[in-house]
């Protein structure tokens, strides 16, 4: 059985999907014989877009190959749930990324969502119910469980229904932070909502619904990853002033949950992201081996392999 993580925080702009395609792609690299599948669960599709190229994407679009056929017979546009058609191989360099997968989205996952929301089947408790583990469903039912070691959702801005599908069939979650004054408040009162809203009513549900295996009643905190911190080198701590000052408070909140190495903040990142590469390819470039970006990225994958696995 896979392990299952969610890569999740409601606010944007924090690195979500750079951190779920660099720990993907780093525990393939780094730790073989890992099989890794990535889920786009996010309708923006800038995962799928950094898997599949551009041109590949659009074709999986054009073919309905994406996680939204998973939602799809809940809102009535499929009769069947997809098999293993969904999954896809990627553009990545197959010397190193042969054994990481993707299941992309689309755009058209948003409207999606607010089909989900307003759709309702029968008893209004099952309904509820089925909407929030198709993900588990198709799991079960397709096989793909079994065809991975680690699975990993890259979650939407945002905890509605689509997320609470993802964070149904993870055995834990990251949440990636940028230490600044909303994430102090703001990571807090995301795990809570995960411990205590959306695992707690998954819960109640699960004793009136059809049971699913794939679901994971308690969906435990993998760890808190500090992405983008900026860097000052005149200063002590190495890091500005603002980041200092949020990055204590986060340590003092977060305590052993507060993953290390912390991310610096640098164009490279977002310049291989743009080349449709990990940082782990660009060792030569200045912009991630002269800032060590890709050793950073590497040693936190293998940090939060062994909280995952320890799930």
């Amino acid at each position: 059985m896979a392990k299952r993580v969610s890569v999740i925080n409601f606010k944007g702009g924090v690195g979500k999907t750079t951190l779920a395609f660099q720990l993907a792609a780093g525990l393939v690299r780094y730790h073989k014989p890992a099989r890794v599948l990535v889920v786009d669960m996010d309708h923006q599709s800038s995962l799928s877009i950094v898997c599949l190229g551009a041109t590949n994407w659009n074709a999986r679009v054009g073919a309905n190959l994406t996680v939204n056929e998973i939602f799809k017979p809940f809102v009535g546009q499929n009769p069947s749930m997809p098999g293993t058609g969904i999954v896809s191989g990627t553009q990545l360099n197959p010397v190193h990324y042969t054994n990481l997968k993707v299941v992309p989205a689309s755009l058209q996952l948003d409207d999606i969502e607010i089909e989900l929301t307003a759709s309702h089947h029968g008893n209004a408790i099952h309904s509820e119910w089925d909407k929030r583990t198709l993900v588990c469903r198709w799991l079960e039912e397709s096989g793909v469980d079994a065809m991975f070691d680690y699975i990993i959702f890259d979650c939407p801005p945002a905890t509605k229904i689509v997320s609470q599908n993802a964070i149904a069939a993870s055995h834990g979650f990251i949440i990636p932070v940028i230490p600044e004054a909303v994430m102090e408040r703001g990571a807090p009162h995301l795990y809570s909502m995960v411990q205590n809203g959306i695992d707690k009513r998954l819960k109640a549900l699960a004793s009136m619904g059809t049971p699913r295996s794939m679901h994971v009643p308690d969906t435990k905190l993998a760890g808190v990853a500090i992405t983008r911190i900026k860097t000052h080198g005149p200063a002590a701590s190495g890091y500005t002033d603002d980041h200092t000052q949020h990055l204590t408070s986060l340590q003092r909140y977060w305590t052993g949950n507060l993953v290390t190495p912390y991310i610096e903040d640098g164009t490279g990142i977002s310049q291989t992201l743009a080349e449709g590469v990990p940082v782990y390819d660009r060792g030569s470039n200045q912009n991630i081996g002269g800032r060590g970006l890709h050793t950073m990225y590497r040693d936190l994958t293998a940090a939060l392999k062994t909280r995952i696995d320890a799930l």
